[in-house]
């Protein structure tokens, strides 16, 4: 009995500590900030320790184990590239020149760095944390219902801010003065591109929550919806959360980012086109809405396509850092330069014709900045699991037949915004979004895991 007692506490504790979480990650200048990379690394290293004993079946375990070993290699080779003399035929030359030129007698490493920057390792455990603790509590039903939620209305509110404060306080940031992308929407993010991505998972969200809203009504109730009282709650709700995604949707617009407009509408036709195939009665009003939405999305994207056409998908800049990625890789393939090294090692790769002005602390594409730090083989490894939580998602979605469909349909268009967007930008190492991605994504493999299995198991059986 009070084994049983102390299980439903700490997974009520776990609970609402990775809500807590996940609605407040966002707020602080999305959590840049050390300090608040520790904090959350803390309670989501609770919330994951609270979740080691959940039950879970073997398709969850087996998902749940396989990230595991991802992250386990990761780690692994972030320890080796700061190891001195490791495997001495990949050594940064620099040490050897630094020895030469200072006198000194450091060790040389495969690493430009002595140490994994605190930064760095914080962003990894942000994400192992958030992800295993979201994991676990996602095994039951009700726990991804309320992360759903919690993340419909947090976004959402965090929309409203940034239209509060972009109409009536445009220059600060919460009581920050905003030192640039003045004239855009940021809601309580620095960068306009990050609260693009945020601000496009809302849009995606409350989209997928209205059209099943819509997909609930029959065409014979359809005319009588705003005349029968019995379908009043039904026609508020398809209502409210259609307004509910056109503020997403205005606010995202606002922020002017290029990329993050695009790579939400393509998270938004996935999710959608998970939620109407596979069924067997399309009905004329659900083409005819569906088409109407698409045509509405359609004019709104064209009217920012001024931008786009004047200033391109890529500026030039970016394009230049992308090719001193290339070098830099094509010179460190296996094991890259150690993480957390970009911006140290940066200075060294740009030419003589390349701008002066600004810091480039990122590569603006994800995924070449761990090919750059990690190596091809990390990077590779990295793909093929986004690839795979896709699929997982994907699969989960068209095989739902209830009302998990249209959540799962929504975190699979998140996941296709997130993964497009962090090719150019780097939305997903920002500890504000990469929690609130990593909760979502956590929690929606292991429902994805739990629909799959019953279909499988009937499949079996037959057999």
């Amino acid at each position: 009995m009070a084994t049983g007692i102390f299980g439903v506490t700490a997974s009520s504790v776990q609970l609402w500590i990775t809500v807590f979480v996940l609605v407040l990650a966002p707020l602080f200048f999305g959590s840049v900030d050390l300090f608040w990379i520790v904090v959350w690394t803390i309670l989501l290293s609770t919330s994951a320790l609270c979740g080691v004993v959940t039950p879970m079946s073997t398709g969850q375990s087996r998902v749940l184990l396989g990230f595991l070993a991802l992250c386990g290699i990761y780690a692994l080779v972030a320890i080796v590239q700061v190891v001195p003399n490791a495997i001495n035929q990949l050594n940064d030359p620099s040490w050897q020149r630094a020895n030469e030129i200072l006198s000194l007698n450091a060790l040389p490493r495969i690493s430009s760095r002595a140490e994994i920057p605190t930064i760095a390792a914080g962003h990894f455990l942000l994400f192992t944390t958030s992800f295993v603790s979201a994991f676990c509590l996602g095994v039951s039903q009700r726990n991804f219902e309320i992360f759903v939620r919690f993340a419909h209305y947090s976004i959402l509110a965090y929309v409203v801010y940034g239209l509060a404060a972009f109409a009536f306080t445009p220059n600060m940031v919460l009581w920050a003065p905003k030192l640039a992308y003045r004239g855009s929407l940021t809601a309580t993010f620095i960068n306009r591109n990050t609260a693009a991505t945020f601000v496009g998972a809302g849009v995606i969200l409350w989209s997928c929550s209205a059209f099943f809203s819509i997909q609930s009504v029959q065409f014979s109730s359809l005319r009588l919806l705003l005349l029968s009282k019995l379908n009043e709650d039904l026609a508020f709700k398809i209502i409210l959360r259609s307004a509910a995604a056109l503020l997403c949707f205005f606010a995202l617009l606002l922020t002017g980012s290029r990329a993050g407009l695009i790579s939400a509408c393509f998270g938004l036709m996935v999710a959608i086109t998970l939620m109407v195939a596979n069924r067997r009665k399309v009905r004329l009003w659900l083409i005819l809405v569906s088409g109407s939405a698409a045509i509405a999305l359609v004019v709104l994207l064209l009217s920012r396509m001024g931008q786009i056409i004047s200033r391109g998908l890529l500026d030039e800049a970016r394009w230049s850092v992308y090719e001193f990625c290339v070098e830099a890789i094509r010179q460190r393939p296996l094991l890259g330069a150690g993480l957390g090294s970009f911006a140290d090692l940066f200075p060294s790769l740009r030419s003589k014709d390349f701008p002066s002005g600004g810091v480039w602390d990122y590569a603006h594409s994800t995924i070449l900045e761990i090919a750059v730090e990690m190596g091809i083989p990390v990077a590779a490894m990295v793909v093929i699991a986004a690839v795979a939580s896709f699929f997982f998602l994907a699969r989960a979605a068209l095989m739902s037949q209830d009302r998990s469909r249209s959540s799962l349909a929504a975190i699979a268009g998140i996941v296709v915004l997130s993964y497009l967007h962090s090719l150019v930008d780097f939305s997903l190492q920002i500890p504000g979004y990469l929690i609130v991605f990593g909760i979502l994504l956590g929690c929606g493999l292991a429902r994805a895991c739990s629909t799959c299995e019953p279909k499988q198991r009937a499949i079996t059986q037959s057999l």
